[in-house]
């Protein structure tokens, strides 16, 4: 679709759509989308100028947006917030002054009008002044050290609510609009935008003005600038321009996401039917200053260590974890930003989709990784948060600007990953991706709800799609089905029933879904039936009643199962038999049926015993998270010490096996593997491991070779871990002197990991230097109480700075700041303290984050007095029998 016709369709949509009062979701329109500006004016372009000044951290700026007004008004109201502004004029028939009125409250501007003026076309001009920070919010700086020296560099991170801090601007992802943007810089700052450079200008006293072409229509979120000593690695793919932009020294290190990108960009060519629109895309490092990545349109940002590539000292695990983010944000290209969500309450349009296609295109290009093994992980994870009562639908009300950067949570991401590849499963994948198609198509440069995907999908599935998927996106929490067996005239009858799984939540509203089931005969696990639950039970008819049937088979359904005894006994005894996704499925299940309270945390154990052989990496990562979790739970409690040796002897085959040593044609994720055992068995206190990575970690000081990528992460973790002074200087030289920002973390996270007290303070310290950037040495405080097993210590610090620690957190972090300090305890009166603390000293917006983790500590709490025992007298009994090991 066209520009001119897009901004047509807009304005018109403005003017003719009404909001629909029924239940459900209405496609999208703009007049009922909801937010907080006004819809009587709308930008359909800006023309920006911006003037940093990296001296005095400010900015000196001017704004020219071309708007069309829909109906009469007395006053324009936009967003703004911590700027200044000191002229304000509207061009009509000549120019009329206009008095801004500031409300950082609501971060708005509005600018009253002498006398009302009606529908039309007019330009608004705006001149202001605005600061540059430290945090990830707007315009931000980041210093860092280079092989020249110590340098300066500028970026954006402008979602989900932070473009108004570096321009006035309707701030609200429906207001779509292009964007020209000119800003002067010093001239050996190579400068980047969204759109590539339309020319440079020389100017005196060593700046030059850099003007970037016109955008096509698109959200402010997604507004770039980044500006700096840069360098470049150059590529291109179907026609674009692909850069990797790097700061000094570290260009080469592209060169791995250079290749990810071309790939990726041909893969989601095909895949979407679309082609990517821009005539370049920047994949840009920056050293810091923000976690993860930002799919900003054009010129996508990561932190470095997600981007940058160095086969001297990153690990496979790095390798694996940039070319999912790349395929993450490059898939927002599309999801996000060709198409984006209306609204906030529909983020999981752009993240959960996104987060799908993810896993997807890695697993498409990287078929040895297991990736849909290894998300399995995360589905576990937000399974267990959407039991609980704090959760909320994906598709969830947002009232704010707070409120949308606490919609970025795993019921966004993960669940939504989660729900996507089951209605693709659901559907078949050839419908389902015409139905994607359609979608992009039909909605191209402009903006959509749910209800959107779902008539795509109705109309090239011919399957009632919305009455299913509705229950998914627009209720909370997830089912359970009950599964059991009846031999009737020798044929076997399944009994399906399906309930709301919860876990400590007994007032959970009853709810139903229809669930799509995959029930497997263990026998035949090629051979599956499908069927569809739309009540509240059924029955399915086998042919032999001696067959083993397991339900979710391949794992692919957002359920959890709970067998009847009988038929569970049976799935335990053939477990080493099924395929890799329902040994973890069912594993998994396992342990949530102990969490919700429905099986003892005795009858996972004895399961434990039951596996033999076992070489998947991620069953084995389930169970180094049950039995970290455990382990955790047993701090400070005399049972510790008999289940870390429990721990170790169940770790010791795998690490016998494994070895440290890389072993020729071994599978990629055995070299994953060896790390987390490594570091759990060093975690759990196995001696042996201990003297080995204390003996690899004073090799590697003289000689930084002989510690493989893989390896240096757990030895690094083991010795801070169990440091004395010595060998804690020793890391810290090493985070000081790190040249990139994989290497500064990994040294950083170790020195939070020790346990020794005194230690640990010195670390609590840093967290209020300017010795690495804020969102790392913030992060120390969270690492200390968690990593560290230190809650008390990091608390007590915490409450002493708390004013200047949340000073230096980026609004996107803030309110799950103390909930992620104070989630480390597992006792039930830290949960009162913690909600009673953020509720007299942190923002009013922060309590929603607090009260869910205070939710976790209730649920240790009450774990640990129903479990504990239990599980120590299991302990006392495997420990006296010498056959412990798997």
């Amino acid at each position: 679709m066209s520009e001119r016709r897009w901004l047509h369709l807009f304005a018109l949509l403005f003017l003719t759509a009404t909001a629909l009062t029924t239940a459900a979701e209405s496609s999208f329109s703009p007049a009922s989308t909801p937010g907080q500006l006004p819809k009587s004016v709308v930008p359909l372009h800006y023309a920006i100028h911006l003037q940093p000044d990296l001296e005095k951290f400010t900015t000196r700026g001017s704004v020219v947006v071309e708007i069309k007004v829909l109906k009469p008004v007395k006053e324009i109201v936009l967003n703004a917030l911590e700027l200044e502004i000191t002229k304000a004029t509207l061009v009509a028939h000549g120019n009329i002054e206009l008095k801004p009125i500031l409300n950082p409250s609501k971060q708005t501007l509005s600018l009253q009008l002498p006398a009302e003026i009606g529908p039309g076309n007019y330009k608004l001009a705006l001149e202001f002044t605005g600061r540059i920070g430290e945090q990830a919010q707007g315009l931000f700086y980041v210093k860092y050290a280079a092989p020249s020296g110590k340098k300066i560099m500028l970026s954006t991170q402008m979602e989900a609510t932070d473009a108004r801090r570096m321009f006035p601007c309707w701030d609200e992802p429906v207001f779509r609009a292009t964007f020209e943007l000119s800003v002067v810089v010093p001239q050996e700052h190579p400068t980047v935008s969204n759109m590539p450079i339309e020319r440079e200008t020389r100017l005196a006293d060593g700046l030059k003005e850099v003007v970037f072409a016109r955008t096509p229509p698109m959200a402010s979120y997604l507004v770039v600038l980044v500006s700096g000593e840069l360098e470049e690695l150059k590529g291109q793919a179907e026609g674009v321009q692909i850069r990797i932009i790097t700061t000094e020294g570290k260009r080469e290190q592209g060169r791995y996401a250079l290749e990810a990108t071309q790939k990726l960009l041909t893969y989601y060519n095909q895949y979407f039917g679309i082609k990517y629109p821009l005539p370049k895309l920047d994949q840009i490092a920056i050293p810091g200053g923000f976690n993860g990545a930002m799919e900003n349109w054009g010129g996508i940002t990561y932190n470095e260590s997600v981007l940058l590539f160095n086969p001297e000292t990153s690990s496979q695990e790095t390798k694996q974890e940039i070319f999912v983010t790349i395929a993450h944000e490059m898939a927002h290209q599309w999801f996000g930003d060709l198409v984006t969500m209306a609204w906030w309450d529909n983020l999981w349009l752009n993240e959960g989709f996104a987060s799908w296609m993810e896993v997807k295109a890695t697993d498409h290009f990287n078929p040895d990784w297991e990736m849909w093994l290894n998300a399995a992980k995360d589905k576990s994870t937000v399974m267990r948060a959407d039991a609980r009562s704090t959760t909320h639908p994906i598709q969830t009300p947002v009232e704010n600007e707070s409120q949308a950067n606490d919609a970025f949570d795993s019921i966004t991401y993960q669940k939504g990953q989660a729900f996507l590849r089951m209605l693709e499963s659901y559907l078949g994948e050839k419908q389902f991706r015409q139905g994607i198609h359609t979608y992009l198509s039909a909605h191209r440069y402009s903006n959509t709800t749910t209800a959107d995907l779902w008539q795509a999908l109705e109309k090239t599935s011919g399957k009632p799609i919305k009455a299913l998927s509705a229950e998914w996106t627009e209720q909370p929490g997830l089912p359970v089905v009950r599964v059991k067996t009846d031999c009737l005239d020798g044929r076997q009858i399944v009994s399906l029933e399906q309930e709301r799984f919860t876990v400590q939540n007994p007032t959970a509203r009853p709810l139903q879904w229809k669930i799509p089931i995959a029930l497997m005969d263990t026998a035949h696990p090629g051979s599956v039936s499908y069927m569809l639950l739309k009540g509240k039970s059924t029955s399915v008819r086998f042919r032999d009643c001696e067959a083993v049937i397991k339900a979710n088979a391949g794992d692919v359904g957002y359920y959890r199962v709970s067998y009847e005894p009988a038929l569970f006994h049976k799935l335990q005894t053939g477990f080493n038999q099924l395929p890799a996704a329902d040994r973890l499925n069912l594993l998994d299940d396992t342990w949530a049926m102990v969490e919700a309270g429905r099986l003892p945390a005795t009858a996972y154990l004895e399961f434990l015993k039951s596996i033999h052989g076992e070489k998947t990496s991620a069953v084995w990562d389930q169970i180094l998270a049950t039995t970290g979790f455990i382990d955790d739970l047993q701090r400070n409690e005399p049972g510790r010490a008999a289940f870390r040796e429990y721990a170790c002897r169940l770790l010791q085959p795998q690490l016998e096996r494994l070895g440290w040593e890389l072993k020729a044609g071994e599978p990629k994720t055995d070299s994953l593997l060896r790390t987390r055992i490594i570091s759990s068995s060093g975690g759990f206190g196995d001696q042996t491991v201990i003297t080995e990575a204390r003996r690899r970690f004073e090799n590697f000081l003289t000689t930084p070779q002989s510690l493989t990528p893989d390896l240096r992460s757990p030895v690094l973790r083991i010795v801070g871990r169990y440091c004395d002074q010595k060998s804690y200087d020793q890391i810290h030289a090493l985070a000081r002197a790190a040249k990139g920002t994989e290497e500064r973390t990994r040294c950083y996270k170790a020195m939070a990991e020790a346990l020794n007290p005194e230690l640990a303070r010195v670390t609590l310290a840093l967290s209020l230097t300017d010795e690495t950037v804020p969102q790392e040495a913030t992060r120390l405080v969270i690492d200390v109480a968690d990593f560290g097993e230190q809650p008390e210590l990091a608390w007590e610090f915490a409450r002493q700075h708390i004013k200047e620690l949340l000073a230096r957190v980026d609004s996107f972090d803030r309110n799950n700041y103390v909930p992620a300090i104070l989630g480390s305890f597992s006792d039930a009166a830290r949960a009162d303290e913690l909600e009673a603390y953020v509720k007299s000293n942190v923002a009013e917006d922060a309590r929603e984050k607090a009260k869910e983790a205070a939710e976790g500590i209730r649920f240790k709490s009450a774990f640990k007095q129903r479990e504990l025992s239990g599980i120590d007298r299991w302990i006392g009994v495997q420990l006296a029998d010498p056959k412990t090991n798997n």
